[in-house]
């Protein structure tokens, strides 16, 4: 072979030396790139939430001086009316007697055209507290009763709500965990305002008694019987002590006090309109609601098939044994609930006796959709609150074919086609390297090289000829 064919073949081997280095560098390099995935971060608390009452509650009773009784009634008496511009709400103290029907309280908290003061956020040992978006209380506002507790106006009947609860301190009795009794009695009253004051009444004295496990809170009301014909008409009803909640289960053990959910759900009302369907249908106790109707607003406080059914469930009532040392109630502000208008529409409620309460304006059902199968048309009801949607009950008979209507020519759309390249995805699930960077000159690099290697080959061979 001739000294020029030596330096040929020299040359081609260190071409393919480099080539081969460069390749092995590379390889290497990606590895190294290649980092090792962080362990995952543990995002399980490490140690589980105490659920059983903290503290050993004492032997025998314990005397109370300074009880605090907290209650919110229901989310219906902390949300916006059906009637334009007027609102349900709570005050401390005694809302006074107008005189005459057809009234309503404005601000600052006085009887429309008058100077005498309506409603006050503390009387005494009673107290109205609204809560705040950090769960926080602060003395409520009047200008507050219409707001949700961001601060909002409240536009929809159906939520969100004030957030506004009544707080009697200065309770005095007994509580005696290891036998199962309570006995505890504040003085003081509330009032609950329908309407902006069209309707209210006032509750005095609560007590609440503990036996075996179950509760039972009472306290004496007073209002005002009104004609609905006649907004003028105006007359006081006799107080009379009822029954405000009876409390199914009462847990005396924690040593600070305890929050129970009164009884309502699957509650009947006898001799009445009450409706029983859907997951929030109930009734407040028999002698509150026997008050009620004497003053004309028992609707308010049973369902009656409205919209407004499930902001009538009454919230819990939290009982604190010592003023320094209270117990967090729970936080409940659904903003809609079965039978709610998500629209924030109003929907009627149930006619009432009570006589300034006007007509409620009804949503008109939605046009159904030319595009989907019509649903079977539900059963006239009569004139009354539009009611919850509901799925219908399969009735006994012959089954019944339902005919699909015709499918509607569509216009014909190409379809959209999606590519997973390899930049977006390696082998392994990890984000690959993007175009330019890594090993992508290193296999333009070998492509080159072995195309000058088979050429100088070649040359090699003529050469050696």
């Amino acid at each position: 072979m001739s000294a020029r064919a030596h330096g040929l073949v020299a040359a081609v081997a260190a071409l393919v030396v480099l080539l081969l280095a460069g390749l092995g560098l590379t390889g290497i390099a990606v590895a190294d790139e290649t980092a090792t995935p962080d362990p995952t971060p543990t995002t399980a608390p490490t140690t589980a939430p105490t659920t059983a009452p903290t503290g050993t509650p004492p032997a025998g009773p314990t005397s109370l001086d300074d009880a605090v009784l907290s209650w919110s009634v229901n989310n219906e008496s902390n949300n916006k009316a059906f009637a334009p511009g007027t609102y349900n709400f709570l005050s401390a103290g005694a809302v006074p007697d107008p005189g005459r029907g057809g009234q309503s309280i404005v601000s600052p908290g006085v009887w429309r055209g008058t100077s005498t003061r309506a409603w006050r956020a503390r009387v005494g040992d009673v107290a109205l507290q609204k809560r705040r978006t950090d769960g926080t209380l602060a003395a409520a506002t009047f200008g507050g009763l219409a707001t949700g507790p961001d601060g909002t106006p409240l536009t929809s009947t159906t939520g969100p709500f004030s957030g506004h609860r009544i707080v009697l301190s200065g309770g005095r009795g007994t509580v005696d965990a290891s036998a199962g009794t309570a006995s505890i009695a504040w003085t003081g009253t509330f009032s609950v305002v329908y309407y902006s004051g069209l309707t209210f009444f006032t509750v005095t004295d609560p007590t609440l008694d503990v036996a075996d496990g179950t509760g039972r809170l009472r306290a004496t009301v007073a209002g005002y019987a009104a004609d609905r014909t006649d907004p003028e008409t105006w007359s006081a009803v006799p107080a009379r002590r009822v029954v405000l909640a009876d409390l199914p289960a009462v847990d005396l053990r924690p040593t600070t006090g305890f929050t129970a959910r009164p009884a309502y759900l699957g509650v009947r009302r006898d001799g009445g309109d009450q409706v029983r369907e859907g997951s929030s249908w109930g009734a407040f106790p028999a002698s509150f609601l026997d008050y009620m109707d004497r003053v004309g607003s028992a609707a308010f406080w049973y369902s009656t098939g409205g919209a407004a059914d499930p902001h009538k469930v009454p919230l819990p009532v939290t009982v604190s044994y010592d003023a320094a040392r209270p117990v967090t109630p729970p936080t409940e502000q659904p903003t809609d609930g079965p039978g709610g208008d998500p629209s924030g529409a109003p929907t009627a409620e149930p006619t009432t006796s009570v006589g300034p309460t006007p007509p409620e304006p009804t949503t008109p059902s939605a046009p159904a959709s030319p595009s989907t199968t019509p649903a079977p048309t539900a059963p006239t009801q009569p004139p009354g609150p539009a009611l919850p949607a509901q799925p219908l009950s399969p009735v006994a008979g012959p089954p019944v074919a339902v005919v699909a209507p015709a499918a509607v020519p569509q216009p014909t759309v190409p379809p959209t086609v999606y590519r997973l390249s390899a930049a977006e995805t390696g082998e392994t699930g990890e984000a690959a390297a993007p175009a330019g960077s890594g090993a992508a000159w290193a296999w333009w690099l070998g492509g080159l090289l072995l195309v000058a290697a088979a050429g100088l080959a070649r040359t090699v061979a003529l050469a050696g000829r």
